[in-house]
């Protein structure tokens, strides 16, 4: 009897000792994993990107990089594998037929391409405010839209074959992949595009503005003066002087009006795609055969979807969790954190005539 009890309490010890075995693994594997949540987590955000090994695990990871208006989330590795793709184009391309060299090794190559990754971030967080923008206002983009928008393309540009192999040569991408990354964000702009120009008059204020310039013109105020507090655009400091130009310099819907004015004597109201114009042809001359006017503008311009755009995005909640990038509100996009590539992209806009990396 007592062999039996003492058999059953072994039995009874045994696996005590085999539950308490699996609850310290199962508590150990718990613990490992938060462990690395937390190394991840601070990886990501919080070290610098100098350490490579530090910058290739975030550029894999599906953690987020910007979250717009809680809901649209990019991930840094959506934001890599778009830069994979530009890199792909670049070095597909045999850029040395006209003369330029497209280098990543080189330390200014890496910073242009950083530049070229601040811009696609920016192009991304667009998209997804306007998906955001579009379905606030009840709007969708279905997968037989979408579907039907890339055979209208296929259609267009050749067949799925040859378009497939392009899109697989130069970027990388799959059919599958064009479609997400740029047929349904194309057509939800373009839902929000119809949907502004619905809501939105885009004339009616400009017309106004122009109305009151026109005005003053007519009770004798200096052209000039007029422009510095009527007209919109950066000429309007300097009394709407756009300098020497030639009719192919201007707006197809000036070109007659200043090939007829008289000049000195302010013409009047013309509409464009843009806004409203007055234009004042101050002198002519010929050059190499070519017509040249001196011209002064007052510009009342209309509201366009960019604009609208903009204002929208300044609304939405914008939260950029990488430590390279912050969000500029007062822009609605992102800024470099870095004095240095602040000053580099400033720099290199100046001199991009020329650079391949800004042609795509």
């Amino acid at each position: 009897m007592r062999k039996i009890v003492k058999a059953i309490s072994k039995l009874k010890i045994e696996k005590k000792l085999k539950k308490v075995r699996w609850s310290t693994i199962i508590y150990a594997m718990f613990s490992l994993a938060i462990v690395f949540f937390l190394a991840s987590v601070v990886a990501i955000y919080a070290l610098p990107r100098s350490i490579g090994a530090l910058q290739t695990f975030a550029e894999s990871s599906p953690y987020p990089l910007v979250v717009v208006d809680h809901r649209e989330v990019i991930a840094f590795r959506d934001l890599s594998q778009n830069m994979a793709s530009i890199k792909r184009f670049y070095e597909s391309q045999d850029f040395s037929q006209v003369g330029l060299r497209v280098d990543f090794t080189t330390e200014e190559g890496q910073q242009r391409f950083k530049v070229r990754e601040k811009e696609v971030l920016n192009k991304m967080i667009e998209d997804a405010a306007i998906i955001r923008l579009a379905q606030k206002r009840g709007l969708t983009v279905t997968d037989d839209d979408a579907a039907q928008s890339v055979r209208r393309q296929l259609e267009e540009y050749g067949s799925a074959d040859e378009v497939t192999s392009n899109l697989e040569r130069l970027y990388g991408w799959t059919l599958d992949d064009f479609q997400e990354k740029i047929v349904v964000p194309s057509l939800y702009k373009e839902k929000l595009m119809a949907s502004f120009q619905k809501e939105i008059d885009t004339s009616s204020a400009a017309q106004k503005k122009i109305d009151v310039a026109q005005q003053s013109l007519r009770n004798g105020s200096d052209f000039s003066d007029v422009a510095k507090q009527y007209s919109d655009g950066q000429t309007a400091a300097d009394g709407g002087e756009l300098g020497w130009l030639s009719s192919d310099d201007l707006a197809p819907e000036l070109r007659q009006s200043v090939a007829s004015q008289k000049v000195g004597v302010p013409g009047g109201i013309i509409e464009s795609s843009l806004g409203y114009h007055i234009v004042l042809v101050e002198e002519l001359k010929k050059e190499n055969d070519r017509q040249l006017y001196r011209v002064r503008q007052i510009f009342a311009k209309k509201v366009a979807f960019a604009d609208w755009l903009t204002s929208q995005m300044k609304s939405l909640s914008v939260w950029v969790l990488s430590p390279e990038y912050h969000w500029n509100t007062d822009e609605a996009r992102v800024d470099f954190k870095s004095q240095e590539l602040r000053d580099f992209e400033k720099d290199l806009y100046k001199k991009t005539s020329g650079d391949a990396l800004f042609f795509f």
